[in-house]
């Protein structure tokens, strides 16, 4: 029982903050960009489609930084590190030196013993 109470007022605060958000965002819009830009007034679902929108550009996609984005960065550093391994060392101190020759080095591990 609390949990379809919990279930239920979250989707009811969550739509409430959702609906809450688009009329900030239309009065905004209202009152800023017809006088900065001389663009017209919006609508309620104008302005649900402009905050849907800016969050998905300015957040990363739907899910913004979460779990998926860690997790392709775990990948992605995984396959490197492996192919980082198979390097012979000649070959990896000669991109080590040359990064170095670009700038691209650590001062914390040149000064290591």
């Amino acid at each position: 029982m609390k949990k379809v109470r919990y279930i239920t007022g979250a989707i009811f605060f969550g739509t409430a903050f959702f609906v809450l958000a688009i009329f900030v965002t239309m009065w905004l819009w209202n009152w800023l960009m017809p006088a900065l830009f001389s663009l017209g007034a919006i609508t309620f679902w104008q302005a649900a489609g402009i905050l849907i929108l800016s969050k998905i550009l300015f957040s990363g996609g739907c899910h913004g930084r979460n779990w998926h984005s860690d997790r392709k960065k775990k990948y992605w550093h995984g396959r490197l590190e492996e192919k980082w391994k198979k390097i012979p060392d000649e070959k990896r101190e000669r991109i080590i030196q040359r990064m170095k020759e670009k700038g691209f080095h650590n001062d914390a591990e040149t000064e290591k013993p």
